[in-house]
């Protein structure tokens, strides 16, 4: 924790009633499990479970104190009303402790790449702080931000939705000095109803930054003028592929394993090597660049630093093996953009045979069976050979591609799919992919390349 506080300090931060003797904190966490010394254990409570059964344990395993939102009749306490918010207020009463700079993302797809991205890059020249995994949701920002230390000089922040008012929530927890925001397309549709409240979602992390701080906004997205109006006095920074952004690429051209083309920003004009393949990593690389400007990169050394490999495990991430086919392993999420963006990738590669392999998406609510079908269709138009399918879901796609000739496949298991796979040799390039709730890793340990 970035500094230490006392039981009276932080009921004070949220709000709360201390009963019983005040005491030093050095940590906060909410697993009781997870013992630190000095440490406060706070009761965070979901749809599936609820913190306060396991204050008895906390104090058992050694916690100092507890946040709970009822007397319990055990004691440090801080009582408050609601345990997450209080939890989200300890941790912006730290960001603001923070001297660095906070970098916050969202947006319906790019957002980790962005992140990881931006981590790789600025950890070559300061000590960052990023967003661990997929803790990107309420519980998970302010985690991240009780990881700071006195040795980190930024943080990099990632933040998702799965309902509205989310962000908002999570903005004022981050109150970020960059935001970022990438896109807004066609998922969480179960959460949301229509791409209009995704796209508020989304920017309610705008109005979240700092007065004096700087948004990065796609200039493509169709809801870029909202989000500008949003920003108010903020600082714009736009990217994009027309020269009516303040960042734009042209001269593209598309290799299986990166890209190149042409950045121009404020009348400069620098060849760009994208070390990750795909137009869409044109698009996040200019995000990066942004940011890298606002944080006092020049241009020439921004563009220059996409030269360097991109490697995220489940994203797109190449797998070969003697005399087996290329594996692209793009498990790790799945929306219908990020789908399309993936076959072109693909559609890329140097193989005979290009497989895809699809897990159905998830939160799409009445648009689930249009969407898998739009995919399906794209599939076939993009030229690959053979569409295999994991349940009734994704087999909607694989309807879609037969009926227009392709050849397809659906399956009820993982293990069914990868026999099928196993039938195929290096002459063949197969992408895996779906949502989470898919879990089609489970194919590729199934093949044990």
């Amino acid at each position: 924790m970035l500094i230490d506080l006392s039981l009276g300090q932080i009921a004070e931060i949220c709000h709360g009633k201390l009963m019983g003797d005040d005491t030093l904190i050095t940590n906060v966490e909410t697993n009781s499990r997870q013992f630190k010394e000095y440490a406060l254990f706070v009761a965070l409570k979901g749809d599936k479970f609820d913190g306060h059964d396991f204050v008895l344990n906390a104090f058992k395993a050694g916690f100092a104190a507890v946040l709970v939102d009822r007397d319990l009749g055990v004691y440090p306490a801080i009582i408050v009303e609601d345990t997450l918010k209080a939890y989200g207020d300890i941790a912006h009463y730290l960001r603001n402790a923070f001297d660095g700079q906070v970098v916050a993302i969202t947006g319906s797809n790019g957002k980790t790449t962005v992140k990881e991205w931006l981590s790789q890059i600025i950890s070559s020249k300061k000590t960052v702080l990023k967003t661990l995994s997929n803790e990107n949701n309420q519980i998970g920002v302010p985690k991240t931000l009780f990881s700071l230390s006195h040795t980190h000089q930024l943080a990099i922040i990632e933040t998702g939705t799965s309902y509205p008012g989310e962000i908002e929530k999570m903005g004022r927890v981050i109150e970020p000095d960059i935001a970022v925001l990438t896109n807004a397309s066609g998922c969480h549709y179960s959460g949301f109803g229509t791409l209009d409240a995704i796209a508020q979602e989304k920017g309610a992390l705008l109005s979240s930054t700092k007065k004096d701080g700087c948004v990065v906004l796609n200039r493509d997205d169709p809801f870029y003028s909202y989000w500008v109006d949003v920003s108010e006095s903020r600082d714009v920074r736009s990217f994009g592929f027309h020269s009516d952004a303040n960042l734009w690429a042209d001269n593209i051209i598309l290799y299986a394993d990166y890209s190149l083309a042409q950045f121009h920003f404020q009348g400069l004009s620098v060849s760009a090597k994208i070390a990750s393949p795909g137009k869409h990593q044109i698009a996040n690389a200019m995000a990066v660049v942004q940011v890298l400007l606002a944080l006092g990169w020049t241009f020439e050394d921004a563009v220059h630093s996409l030269s360097i490999p991109l490697v995220i495990p489940g994203r797109l991430q190449k797998i070969s093996s003697k005399n087996r086919p290329l594996l692209l392993n793009d498990c790790y999420n799945a929306s219908p953009k990020s789908v399309n963006a993936a076959i072109d990738v693909l559609r890329s590669q140097n193989a005979e045979n290009k497989v895809l392999v699809l897990g159905a998406l998830g939160e799409l609510g009445s648009l689930e069976e249009s969407v898998h079908q739009d995919i399906g269709r794209y599939a076939f138009s993009s030229g690959i050979s053979c569409l295999i399918a994991l349940g009734p879901i994704a087999g909607m796609a694989s309807s879609a591609f037969s009926s227009l000739g392709g050849m397809a496949y659906v399956y009820g298991s993982h293990s069914e799919i990868a026999h099928k796979l196993k039938e195929l040799n290096d002459s063949s390039a197969v992408l895996i992919k779906g949502s989470r709730s898919a879990q089609m890793e489970k194919v590729i340990e199934e093949l044990d390349y």
